[in-house]
């Protein structure tokens, strides 16, 4: 079967290339036409731009996406031909796939557009999940893409109260119509006294690095108050030398805070639920779709355009230089 995928040939490159697909599926897999797919601006930006380690040109790209399933192997009882399923998944027209997070029989209960949103509010729950923050607690997310939209959505409804930091204006009107509260332009306003204000000077219990940027560690503990936390949610890409015995010191002496460093990676839990943990990124899944359904988790206002997947090259442009303009890019292949 003939489709159409995104290729990164090389640095800052993304185009629209054919390829052959064998229709031959394992027991597990089924068979995917897209119908839309999100891009991941940090993990896909980086390896458009080339800042991820180890990247390698030409490499594909993408992978969250819902479609309709037009074959499935033997052992697949999740769901049919005909449904729309949403799994992780690379941009491409034609997929096949064993990672089946939801199955949904038409019509859909929200725009199937606004599915895709789910895998990043899924690599943000993880820094809920990990965290010991309990309700009221004072929590700081620094960074507002998608992913630290969706942590402060996430922390604000489980009854944090969130502080969210954010260079880019348009970013920061997106979060307060998305019911963030406090949010701090650190262009504008001095971060330590803002957050110190707004918590009666003890800090945030957990501060959340959600941008992937290992420059901003070191503020991720000094906003965070004696014996909290700092989570790495964002990825650290790129060099930064500094004096890490200083940063060290952050979590190892009591007179500096004592500040416990997690990791927020999403694969610390089983992608699919077997009953054997609490978690699972299938159950986020369903937890994050539910939200969305019940409108308590906004999606809409996330989503700053929808272009054909012979646009790419301009929607990672715009994801990499205009960060004011774009956001959530979600590409529809219906129209390929």
């Amino acid at each position: 079967m003939k489709g159409k995928q995104i290729i990164m040939p090389e640095q800052r490159v993304a185009t629209l290339a054919d390829f052959e697909l064998d229709e031959t599926l394992a027991p597990n897999q089924i068979l995917l036409k897209t119908h839309y797919s999100l891009i991941s601006p940090g993990t896909e930006g980086a390896g458009f731009t080339g800042l991820e380690s180890g990247t390698r040109f030409p490499h594909g790209s993408g992978y969250t996406a819902i479609g309709e399933v037009l074959k499935v192997g033997e052992q697949v009882t999740k769901c049919a031909v005909g449904d729309f399923v949403f799994c992780y998944s690379s941009h491409a027209s034609i997929v096949k796939t064993s990672s089946i997070m939801l199955s949904f029989k038409p019509p859909l209960e929200i725009d199937a557009k606004l599915v895709p949103f789910v895998r990043m509010a899924t690599v943000a729950m993880t820094s809920l999940r990990v965290s010991s923050a309990e309700f009221g607690d004072t929590v700081v997310i620094i960074g507002l893409g998608l992913v630290g939209n969706s942590a402060s959505q996430l922390f604000n409804l489980a009854g944090m109260n969130v502080i969210s930091v954010e260079r880019v204006p348009e970013r920061i009107e997106i979060a307060r119509n998305c019911g963030i509260k406090h949010l701090i332009n650190p262009d504008k306003e001095n971060v330590h006294e803002r957050v110190n204000e707004i918590t009666g000077g003890n800090k945030a219990v957990v501060t959340v690095e959600a941008i992937g940027n290992p420059r901003l560690v070191e503020l991720a503990y000094q906003l965070t108050g004696r014996k909290g936390e700092v989570i790495l949610l964002g990825s650290p890409r790129g060099e930064y030398v500094t004096n890490v015995t200083d940063i060290f010191n952050y979590t190892h002496l009591i007179g500096r805070g004592a500040i416990s460093l997690k990791s927020a990676h999403e694969w610390v839990f089983p992608t699919m639920h077997s009953g054997e943990s609490k978690h699972s990124l299938e159950r986020n899944s369903q937890i994050v779709y539910s939200l969305i359904v019940d409108g308590k988790f906004k999606v809409e206002e996330l989503l700053t355009h929808v272009i054909n997947p012979e646009d790419a090259q301009s929607a990672y442009d715009g994801l990499t230089d205009h960060k004011d303009k774009y956001l959530g890019v979600i590409m529809d292949w219906t129209q390929v």
